[in-house]
């Protein structure tokens, strides 16, 4: 078999796993026989990992070293902030809701230690990285502090 054909067999097969995998995982965690699963929040929506997984694997293919950190961090920053907006309530953890902004702001220790060893070039990718997804991520934690102050006045019709 050709290399064309394995590349596209490949791609049939990613296509059809984003787009199969979803409802068979919602439909698995949210049937009847699986009442204990039911009741957490937000695992009926890791059926959704499919879609930034199918994503990275495309940065993965560019060619800038710089392009691929920025465009993952980014992947990174919003699969985690939507799982956090999807299973924030009222009992949150602090932590849980912060993890936007931490993650954003992650790959700035890594900007330093690479500065300290003399890597600009990762220093500088870091750096960039930290100011795409940083202030993103402080907004994103934001947006789900209001949220879960907002789920915690339940007699509040809108």
């Amino acid at each position: 078999m050709s290399t064309t054909a394995k590349r596209i067999c490949l791609h049939i097969f990613l296509i059809l796993i984003v787009l199969i995998l979803p409802p068979v995982v919602y439909d698995f965690v949210s049937s009847s026989s699986l009442s204990h699963l039911s009741h957490v929040n937000g695992l009926d929506m890791t059926g959704g990992l499919a879609y930034p997984a199918y994503f990275s694997y495309w940065v993965t293919r560019l060619r800038s070293a710089r392009a691929r950190l920025i465009l993952l961090h980014l992947i990174a920053l919003l699969t985690i902030s939507f799982f956090t907006l999807e299973a924030s309530g009222r009992s949150t953890p602090l932590f849980v809701i912060l993890l936007p902004a931490i993650v954003g702001l992650i790959t700035l220790p890594i900007a330093l230690l690479a500065t300290s060893r003399g890597q600009k070039p990762l220093a500088v990718n870091c750096l960039l990285s930290s100011l795409v997804n940083g202030p993103l991520g402080l907004i994103l934690s934001l947006l789900t502090i209001y949220g879960a102050g907002m789920g915690a006045m339940s007699g509040m019709r809108w």
